[in-house]
C-alpha cells in the first residue's frame, strides 16, 4: 500500500493493512507504514464511506483493476508522481 499526506510534502509512505476490525458504528482499518517511518495508524469507515468505496470500486474501470489484483501475480508498479 503506498499513501500520501499533504503534511508530508512529496514524501510517499509504503504500509501494510494488518487488521480490520468492526468497533461500534465504524469499521477499522489498522495500517502499519514501514517505509520511510514506522506508524501505526487507523482509518475508520461509517456505513456511508463503506457504501461509497463499494459502489466506486463497482465501477468497471475499477472493477477491471480488482479482478486483476485478485486472480493475477502481482507485480510492482512503478511509481508516479501522479500519486
Amino acid at each position: 500500500m503506498r499513501l500520501r499526506s499533504t503534511g508530508l510534502g512529496r514524501t510517499e509512505l509504503e504500509g501494510e493493512i494488518v487488521n480490520i476490525k468492526k468497533v461500534n458504528d465504524l469499521v477499522l482499518f489498522f495500517v502499519n507504514t514501514t517505509k520511510p517511518v514506522k506508524w501505526q495508524t487507523r482509518m475508520g469507515f461509517q456505513e456511508k464511506d463503506l457504501r461509497e468505496l463499494i459502489l466506486a470500486l463497482l465501477k468497471p474501470r475499477n472493477l477491471a483493476f480488482v479482478f486483476k489484483a485478485l486472480f493475477f501475480n502481482r507485480k510492482q508498479v512503478p511509481r508516479t508522481e501522479d500519486f
